[in-house]
């Protein structure tokens, strides 16, 4: 499973569907901000959105460019190009942010 829950707004999603449904729609909405998340290969995600940011509270991200966005908790395996680290496991690779 790739999506555990999604916080948005008001409003917690716990189908993939419902998930896939919502992230879409809020991408499109945005010009396309969160095309890096929905191009990544990912397991278990807990996330939500607040003002436009990508807040990942636990799951394992484990191929892909994490372009922007704070890292609560879980495992991460990919490319880390921006945001704020705040705790968990990383195994990738970091070029730039803050908190590691």
């Amino acid at each position: 499973m790739k999506f555990r829950k999604l916080k948005l707004g008001q409003k917690t999603y716990t189908t993939e569907q419902e998930i896939y449904s919502k992230l879409e729609e809020f991408n499109e909405q945005n010009e396309n901000i969160f095309d890096w998340l929905l191009n990544s290969e990912f397991r278990n995600a807990d996330i939500e959105i607040e003002k436009n940011t990508i807040i990942w509270n636990n799951g394992d991200f484990k191929f892909g460019y994490w372009k922007y966005g704070i890292f609560k908790d879980g495992k991460f395996y990919g490319i880390w190009e921006n945001g704020i680290w705040e705790n968990g496991i990383f195994a990738g690779k970091w070029l730039s942010g803050i908190g590691r």
